[in-house]
């Protein structure tokens, strides 16, 4: 889940895109995909899941019903399919540390900020009010939250951190502990804070100064 704010000015590239929204016979499949998905989450988060109907993805997107079903079987499919966009954008440092085996401090830090960033989007806070709202009565919404989101990074994390010790720049005993840890040491209650709408407002200095006090806490317990 990204933040951000649309150019006044629309590109050549960017009215592309919307003229291909508007035609979804131009979308390639990714594309197609991305729009439901966008606009789903614009309307979970703004009406509700539980007000929102497929039909109304369907006449935001542009597109069919059938494609809907066929690409995400069913509304809590879709769901599932955006929690998970999110938390592959925040994990993506980590595959890619994995594999090109980067220093720690380095990859950690990638890593906060993209956690951090998440964490402080509305979206997120739209996503827990969401929960809190409507988790009462859909209880599936919130075990597939945390299954396809929070428990899915973790197990990336810990598959990372697996992977530096066993190249010993880390010693850690247990990497399922340490992952709780670094998240804590991110985090604290920034979700609960933003949800709340007294969110501290740091200064991009600010922010980069707490997010490496994090990692440099965390390296030098588990550094090497």
């Amino acid at each position: 889940m990204t933040t951000g704010t649309a150019p006044l000015c629309p590109s050549a590239d960017s009215a592309a895109k919307a003229a291909a929204r508007r035609d979804p016979k131009r979308l390639t499949a990714e594309e197609r995909r991305e729009t439901i998905m966008d606009a789903a989450k614009e309307l979970f988060l703004t009406k509700g899941y539980a007000a929102t109907s497929l039909e109304e993805v369907v006449a935001t997107s542009g597109g069919s019903l059938s494609t809907v079903y066929q690409l995400f079987g069913n509304k809590q499919g879709l769901w599932e399919a955006l929690v998970k966009r999110a938390c592959d954008q925040v994990t993506a440092p980590l595959h890619a540390a994995m594999i090109h085996h980067g220093s720690p401090r380095v990859v950690l830090k990638e890593f906060a900020q993209r956690l951090d960033s998440l964490e402080r989007s509305p979206e997120t806070a739209g996503a827990l009010r969401l929960m809190l709202a409507e988790g009462g009565k859909y209880p599936e919404l919130a075990k597939t939250l945390f299954s396809t989101g929070p428990d899915v990074g973790k197990q990336v994390v810990v598959a990372y951190l697996d992977s530096e010790v066993a190249a010993g720049r880390l010693a850690i005993p247990c990497t399922h502990v340490a992952a709780d840890q670094f998240r804590s040491l991110v985090c604290s209650d920034t979700k609960l804070r933003n949800a709340c709408g007294v969110l501290a407002d740091h200064s991009p200095e600010e922010m980069s100064q707490r997010l490496d006090a994090a990692v440099e806490m965390f390296l030098k317990v588990y550094g090497t």
